[in-house]
């Protein structure tokens, strides 16, 4: 593929208006941190390298365990699964407010152990 010294320039442009409006001081915050004792998520994905169980024995060590969101209690409020890799998995119920509660146990998800490679959800 060929760039012109027209469409070189331009696509340049493009790139320096890209950047420079991402880093104007002043701008709109559209996220904000909390911690989990504010929300009440406690997952953590650890993974343990051994002398066994490394990236050098098993290529995709770091692949895996996945997020997925969606209404499980029909109560119209996002709730949250998590699968790990090393962990067990869990289940975040939306309680409202950015406030989850763990029904992992009262779901039977944490029992699927294994090296999961990722998570869907889906109603029927």
């Amino acid at each position: 593929m060929t760039i012109s010294k027209k469409n070189g320039l331009e696509l340049s442009m493009f790139f320096v208006l890209l950047f420079s409006t991402g880093c104007r001081e002043g701008s709109v915050k559209r996220f904000t941190q909390l911690q989990s004792n504010e929300t009440g998520i406690t997952f953590n994905n650890i993974i343990e390298e051994t002398a066994d169980l490394n990236v050098l024995n098993y290529t995709y060590f770091y692949n895996g365990a996945g997020v997925a969101i969606g209404d499980v209690n029909n109560d119209s409020l996002p709730d949250i699964v998590f699968t790990g890799n090393m962990v067990s998995n869990k289940l975040y119920l939306n309680k409202g407010n950015m406030s989850f509660e763990d029904i992992t146990t009262q779901s039977g998800i944490g029992k699927a152990q294994g090296w999961c490679t990722g998570v869907t959800l889906g109603r029927h």
